[in-house]
């Protein structure tokens, strides 16, 4: 019976419908009323507008996604050939520091400058200060006099 009483609404001593009557029996029940199914839900076509709106607004996020996404690939374009173009310069700048650093050209480079050949070498023994070797100076190349 507490089950049922609390259920509908009565208190858990009270007792059934149509029992003497005691200190609940001048309350009256509600009554149950139908209600009209469709005035919650919204109208037929404000669904089809909302229903378009989404559809509209999903089309034109898609369309600016696409252009923004074009756009990046001409900038990669663009930095791609900037890259190749600047490891071709590092590539022909890499070659003339390795012609610059051959002997043949540190020697002649060397010449312009005035420096000469080194003859042979002497050797300086530490330990008793003696000499190995004969120290020559090198020869100075005569300068051509004006003519």
């Amino acid at each position: 019976m507490s089950v049922a009483a609390g259920l509908l609404g009565l208190p858990s001593g009270s007792p059934p419908a149509g029992a003497p009557a005691g200190p609940s029996a001048g309350r009256s029940r509600p009554s149950l009323e139908l209600v009209p199914a469709g005035s919650a839900a919204l109208p037929r076509t404000t669904f089809v507008i909302l229903l378009v709106s989404l559809l509209i607004g999903g089309l034109i996020g898609l369309l600016m996604l696409n252009t923004v996404l074009a756009r990046d690939a001409f900038v990669l374009d663009s930095l791609k050939a900037d890259g190749r173009e600047l490891a071709d310069r590092e590539q022909a700048l890499q070659r003339e520091v390795e012609l610059l650093r051959a002997p043949q050209s540190l020697a002649v480079r060397a010449t312009e400058l005035g420096m000469v050949q080194a003859g042979p070498p002497a050797f300086l023994r530490l330990a008793d200060g003696a000499v190995l070797g004969a120290p020559v100076p090198g020869a100075a190349p005569v300068p051509a006099g004006p003519r």
